[in-house]
């Protein structure tokens, strides 16, 4: 039986335009998928810091050198219609969408920072859930009814450990990716036989990484507080991905994996 066989389906990754979502795209394609890329332009900090954003064309351009079909779509997955236009942007090029991978999300953005909790404004833990929770919902609900009609499809969305624990000075974030872990089992459950799963990472090192990160400030190194005593990578998170995407996982659904090298939530 070939393994993680994904030949002619075709899966959206937002965020994927760099980091763990560029290594799941291009996973799923070296597996035989058509991606869509969904991506955003930077926007002017308000209230928190500067993040990188890579633009698609890069990764659209990997993907189509395998012999894949690739679309880069620029969107505000935070944005209802904007989400609307890029679903409908992508059934129109594809004709259905097979595969969701939500991925956009992040500890801190333009928009809101990361601090203790008595140190955040009502705007910052809102915006971290628009950009962390919120967007799965929306990235969700626009692709799942074609899938539920359909009765195929899957579904992976990204968690954290730090939405299965304690998540001290990054509670907002940890609260958006515990909503996430609800979210995919209640999914899961309503879009049946659509399946609905999600990846919690522990810390995942790549190029794409501010070189200053604010999680950092205070921690013990990564490879002293794993079992495994390293920090993830890129393609550890994208395996779990293909997995999950892929039929070797079909009696899998409503499950969170946790892919943290042993690492305890806190």
């Amino acid at each position: 039986m070939p393994k993680f066989d994904l030949t002619g389906r075709v899966a959206v990754v937002t965020g994927g335009s760099q980091g763990i979502g560029r290594g799941i795209a291009l996973a799923l394609a070296e597996h035989g998928a058509h991606v869509a890329i969904v991506a955003r332009a930077p926007e002017a900090v308000t209230g928190g810091t500067e993040r990188i954003h890579r633009p698609v064309e890069p990764v659209v351009q990997e993907i189509e050198e395998m012999g894949r079909r690739a679309l880069g779509v620029l969107a505000d997955v935070r944005d209802p219609e904007q989400v609307q236009g890029m679903a409908a942007r992508v059934t129109e090029a594809f004709g259905r969408v097979d595969i969701l991978v939500n991925n956009a999300g992040a500890t801190w953005g333009e928009t809101f920072k990361m601090a203790p909790l008595l140190e955040l404004t009502p705007r910052d833990f809102q915006e971290c859930l628009r950009l962390n929770l919120l967007s799965q919902f929306l990235c969700s609900t626009a692709f799942a009814q074609g899938m539920v009609e359909r009765g195929d499809g899957c579904i992976v969305n990204l968690a954290s450990i730090s939405g299965q624990g304690p998540s001290p000075n990054n509670g907002a974030y940890g609260a958006a990716k515990a909503g996430v872990i609800s979210l995919t089992q209640t999914m899961a459950v309503e879009w049946a036989p659509v399946r609905v799963n999600a990846i919690a990472p522990g810390s995942v090192d790549h190029a794409d990484r501010a070189a200053v990160h604010p999680y950092a400030r205070g921690r013990a190194p990564v490879e002293q507080t794993t079992a495994v005593r390293r920090g993830g990578t890129v393609d550890d998170i994208a395996a779990a991905a293909l997995y999950l995407a892929s039929d070797e996982a079909s009696y899998v659904t409503g499950t969170v994996i946790s892919v943290n090298g042993g690492r305890q939530p806190g």
